[in-house]
């Protein structure tokens, strides 16, 4: 696999992280008086998990050899969003959050692994399905799309070896699903 193809699947595997993880939420919110319609704003922040069997990219670059990056799937999450009720079933969803991510670098030159964080601020659009909705608990899942914006690229100093540079692309849309109470 050449590098930019790497670069491609390891961008969808972190995407996938994001989009297809569930949060758990602590949420602070600020209704109407009516629970089946109006708008809903909520401050949260909780663990962002990736919900798949493995996160590790591994290819070939002609200067570290074999190259493995390992994405830690579970780092805390901030945000915020605004959900329009249409009814006591169904709301519409916008959010913006924030998470950090550690990945390690396994290479076959040298020994040892080093270590980067990888930033994101994305932007969910969501239908919300409320399975419970009563005075004190609010329940709901439902499907998102999202826009996902790396902060920055990723860069790993290997002791003897130089330099290893790993560009990401802000990504379009990455499709989940969520729960949230």
């Amino acid at each position: 696999m050449n590098f930019r193809k790497a670069l491609f699947f390891g961008s969808s595997l972190l995407i996938t992280a994001l989009g297809a993880g569930f949060s758990a939420q602590t949420a602070q919110a600020q209704q109407s008086n009516d629970r089946d319609s109006g708008w809903t704003w909520r401050a949260w922040a909780g663990t962002v998990c990736r919900c798949v069997e493995d996160d590790t990219v591994t290819f070939q670059d002609p200067t570290f050899g074999t190259v493995e990056l390992d994405v830690d799937g579970n780092s805390l999450g901030i945000g915020f969003d605004v959900e329009r009720r249409l009814n006591k079933l169904i709301g519409l969803d916008l959010a913006v959050g924030y998470t950090d991510m550690d990945v390690d670098f396994m290479h076959s030159v040298g020994t040892g692994v080093q270590q980067d964080s990888l930033g994101s601020l994305n932007i969910w659009f969501a239908v919300n399905f409320h399975l419970v909705n009563t005075e004190r608990f609010d329940f709901w899942i439902g499907p998102q799309i999202a826009y996902v914006a790396w902060l920055d690229d990723l860069s790993f100093d290997v002791p003897g070896t130089g330099t290893f540079n790993f560009e990401t692309d802000n990504e379009f849309p990455a499709l989940g699903d969520r729960a949230g109470r």
